[in-house]
């Protein structure tokens, strides 16, 4: 059955991966990136849409709500996929760790990674509520674990603004059962943010990440999964 799905940060990446994917599959996907008009690969790829969104600006959430909400009158799923690291705010890999980085930073991070996804949810929630079998999709990190992050204690703030991500996602389930919410880690993905010497490529991740979305239903909310569809520990 096609759905109706929005996919953030489509424009590169696993989120381009992911929508890709969706599309070849027959579902009608809505992009978003912080430049349609260079989001070139994704409008070919046959998307419905591509919006304006940046997930770090609560007036750019706002208007795209808007936009969305003036375009369709429902949704069935919501990939929250859009982030960033603090590399992307020009910080040196040897400063991201506890004892290095700074609020700012820090704070920069859970804003855009976990309270951007936060609001872009509300947002769509209302076209939510009108579609079939509702799921919001976060796209977390195993780093957002207490388990793996123990073990890995640098980019405190991608760490934390995961970790963030994933209590959102909980809570969410709890307090809106009738929509399924499921965080689920991408895997070390060969991307622009995993680099180049990760462990699988982003046709990999996204494939993965797919094949969870397509077998989600409301038994499943409040989960942290991995691409296998099996339990990451939190």
């Amino acid at each position: 059955m096609s759905r109706r799905i929005v996919v953030t940060g489509a424009g590169r990446g696993i989120g381009l991966g992911i929508a890709k994917k969706l599309i070849a599959e027959g579902h009608e996907v809505w992009g978003t990136a912080r430049n349609p008009d260079g989001a070139t690969e994704l409008k070919d790829a046959g998307a419905a849409g591509v919006l304006k969104l940046d997930i770090g600006d609560t007036s750019s959430i706002e208007a795209f709500g808007a936009e969305l909400h003036s375009a369709v009158e429902s949704i069935d799923t919501l990939v929250n996929n859009a982030g960033m690291t603090s590399v992307d705010l020009g910080v040196d890999r040897r400063a991201q760790g506890p004892l290095q980085t700074t609020k700012d930073v820090v704070l920069r991070q859970i804003e855009v990674n976990a309270v951007g996804p936060m609001l872009v949810t509300q947002a769509v929630r209302p076209l939510l509520g009108k579609g079939t079998g509702p799921v919001v999709l976060n796209i977390s990190s195993q780093l957002g674990s207490m388990i793996v992050g123990a073990q890995m204690p640098f980019d405190v703030g991608y760490n934390s603004s995961k970790s963030v991500m994933n209590m959102v996602t909980v809570m969410s389930a709890t307090a809106d059962t009738d929509v399924a919410y499921v965080a689920i880690h991408p895997g070390w993905v060969q991307s622009d943010m995993g680099g180049p010497k990760a462990a699988i490529s982003v046709d990999e991740s996204a494939a993965g990440i797919v094949g969870v979305l397509n077998g989600i239903t409301q038994a499943d909310s409040g989960r942290f999964v991995k691409i296998d569809g099996t339990d990451h520990p939190w």
